[in-house]
């Protein structure tokens, strides 16, 4: 489970318009993310991403 956490977070670093059209996109039509979304988005799956790292480093 955690690896497929860790894999998600991964792809949401790369592209995170991809966890706001699953997320959000559908709702809408011919509507993008803001750029603001974007950074915030990719911030945080960085901060997630590295407590999960560390956790994995030390062994839960």
């Amino acid at each position: 489970m955690k690896i497929l956490l860790i894999l998600l977070l991964i792809v949401n670093i790369i592209n995170p318009k991809i966890a706001w059209k699953i997320g959000e996109g559908w709702k809408y039509k011919n509507v993008e993310p803001s750029d603001a979304y974007l950074y915030y988005t990719r911030a945080i799956s960085i901060i997630i991403l590295l407590f999960m790292l560390v956790a994995l480093c030390i062994g839960d």
